[in-house]
């Protein structure tokens, strides 16, 4: 025992472990950085993380390293790998962020082929953020290098079984340290259940890896449970629901209108962030549609997360209490209430179309579960139509094969038609300058290209809506079928926070925008409320989770609870998933959770939410 103790403490362990394991850890904080680089961190965020969430990632970093060692026995090789590894992931979340929208998750496990589709249709540019995270690598080689010198002479995987054992041993309990008393102990580093709304805010607080810590130990119970979803609270919510007097009379059961509604792909108008001085209004057909409803909806995340859109506009669930999941992955929607369940309660016969794979998003399965009578892809959608060197169907063509679709539909049920488009998703830089439509002056350097293609892609999303609803108008005039459309766009384009007035736009009003989509409702008959516009807002804004409720209203289809709910919120509440904050009837953004008394709206809110999705976990 005392010739152990003794060799512990010689002078050559010193050297061959203990100061090894400290430039493993000081690599660790390279790692640290190269993440909070890729996440696009600002100076400020990353003095507030110092010095115990810097701490806290760089030790989270260094588990890895522990990982490696338990098997390889050597610092210099543990150190390599894991900075490699590391490298990799910061410029993979580098590009995931920028094209995305959001960092690499880890819900995403469950959609690397959606991710892996999506990642080959844009062209990746090295700049010097990516080269930054690239060239850091290379100190922690240095590292690496000095750990190889000291470690000369030990044994590493031909070491002893006693050895070795000892060594996974300690590797094991240091990771088990790291994290437990990080994230899991009673009293941990970073908080429990400081994760919602969205993902910036705990991953630029805490730091790229405790915030991927937080989401994955989410994702084992995904949906949050709100502190006052209580059965008073929903009981409280529904008696206010009872109250609302909808804003347009109630047709008949004879006469319920189809409907339509578009979730359009990156459909967003730049100009609420830039003035792009174009040549020509691209969106001319949408300001010009008469008899309709107009404004912009607050949708979950910025330049990509279709999926979360979706599922906030078909279900009117706010994700704020399932925030670490891709719905469709993770969520089990048999049973699930969304208005497709409220229509066909109603006695619609249901269809959901996209011009694509039905394994992406995992649409093929989700879309059964939510209960849709029939689901097409892209083998239903023949025309192939394209825009230049583009490879999506453009919207025009994808109109005309739905007309096709909804024509085939029952004659003796009203229809709802669903549609995802994809025309105008990224990357925006396939097809040659001469085929643009539409063209900036305004410059915007490296990305001038991209806003023309991408404003190009607009103009001809807005000129298959004017086409679309000639067509429903030529309906009702030859069968005389009412038919109400509701189209939005799901996010803004990947490249929008780099072309935005950041001088001339508040941060808080600038995140807000960047998330505001446009979207209206028309209709092939008169419709009740046409031409109504908020009083508060200049952009007319309500959230994602409100257009559902907003449709059946204008239809004139007898409301459910959920529905009046919103609906009565929407009075006093315009926005409730716009990032950590809220708009209220004024257009003043709040913080949630800093006043109990102007948040009872949405505590009521939540507590019907959840008690419509808690047995989807």
């Amino acid at each position: 025992m005392q010739k152990q103790k003794k060799s512990i403490f010689t002078r050559t362990f010193a050297v061959q472990a203990v100061l090894p394991c400290l430039l493993a850890v000081a690599a660790a904080f390279v790692a640290w950085f190269q993440l909070e680089l890729s996440d696009a961190v600002t100076a400020g965020y990353l003095l507030g993380q110092l010095p115990v969430y810097a701490l806290l990632n760089a030790l989270t970093a260094f588990c890895l390293t522990l990982a490696v060692y338990l098997f390889a026995g050597r610092w210099f090789v543990s150190t390599g790998v894991s900075g490699a590894v590391w490298t990799i992931l910061a410029i993979v979340n580098y590009y995931t962020r920028d094209l995305h929208g959001s960092a690499v998750m880890p819900q995403d496990v469950l959609n690397l082929g959606t991710a892996a589709e999506v990642m080959g249709s844009y062209t990746l540019h090295v700049d010097a953020k990516v080269a930054g995270i690239a060239l850091l690598y290379l100190p922690v080689l240095a590292l690496a290098f000095v750990q190889a010198r000291l470690e000369r002479g030990r044994r590493g995987v031909r070491a002893s079984w006693p050895a070795r054992l000892r060594r996974a041993a300690c590797s094991l309990a240091g990771a088990f340290a790291i994290l437990y008393l990080g994230y899991f102990s009673p009293w941990p580093v970073m908080p429990v259940g400081d994760y919602g709304w969205n993902w910036q805010p705990t991953y630029y607080t805490y730091g790229f890896l405790a915030g991927t810590v937080r989401a994955t130990s989410l994702l084992a119970d995904p949906v949050i449970r709100p502190a006052d979803a209580t059965e008073e609270t929903a009981a409280d919510a529904l008696a206010l629901a009872a109250e609302y007097e909808p804003a347009a009379a109630e047709a008949d059961p004879q006469d319920y209108p189809d409907i339509v509604m578009i979730l359009s792909e990156s459909f967003y108008d730049i100009s609420l962030v830039t003035d792009p001085q174009a040549d020509t209004d691209y969106l001319a057909n949408l300001h010009g549609l008469e008899n309709s409803i107009q404004g912009h909806v607050v949708s979950p995340h910025i330049g990509g997360g279709t999926n979360h859109s979706e599922y906030e506009m078909l279900t009117s669930n706010s994700l704020m209490l399932a925030p670490a999941v891709t719905p469709y992955n993770w969520l089990d929607l048999d049973g699930a209430e969304s208005i497709v369940s409220y229509l066909k309660d109603l006695g619609y016969a249901t269809l959901a179309a996209h011009p694509y794979t039905g394994s992406n998003y995992n649409r093929d399965t989700a879309w059964v579960r939510l209960g849709f009578d029939e689901t097409h892809f892209a083998d239903s959608f023949p025309t192939r139509e394209s825009y230049g060197d583009r490879p999506y169907q453009t919207d025009s063509a994808t109109y005309r094969d739905l007309e096709a679709l909804y024509e085939a539909m029952p004659e003796d049920q009203p229809r709802f038609a669903f549609l995802v488009s994809i025309q105008t998703h990224g990357d925006y830089d396939m097809n040659a300058p001469e085929l643009d439509l539409v063209h900036a002056a305004a410059d915007y350097g490296r990305y001038d290209a991209e806003v023309d293609e991408y404003l190009s892609c607009i103009a001809l999303s807005d000129q298959a809506i004017g086409e679309l609803c000639d067509y429903f108008t030529q309906v009702y005039e030859e069968t005389g079928r009412r038919v109400i459309v509701c189209l939005a766009g799901d996010h803004a384009p990947s490249f929008i926070d780099h072309i935005a007035d950041h001088d001339g736009i508040s941060d808080n009003d600038l995140w807000m925008l960047e998330r505001s989509t446009p979207y209206f409702i028309w209709a092939n008959y008169p419709l009740e409320n046409a031409g109504q516009a908020s009083e508060a807002d200049p952009c007319s804004r309500m959230d994602l989770c409100d257009l559902a409720p907003t449709l059946a209203e204008q239809a004139g289809l007898p409301l459910s609870d959920y529905y009046r709910y919103i609906l009565n919120m929407k009075q006093e509440i315009l926005v409730q998933t716009g990032g950590c904050d809220y708009m209220d009837e004024t257009g003043a953004l709040r913080a949630y959770g800093s006043d109990p008394a102007d948040d009872a709206l949405l505590r009521g809110y939540f507590a019907l939410e959840y008690g419509r999705i808690a047995n989807l976990k």
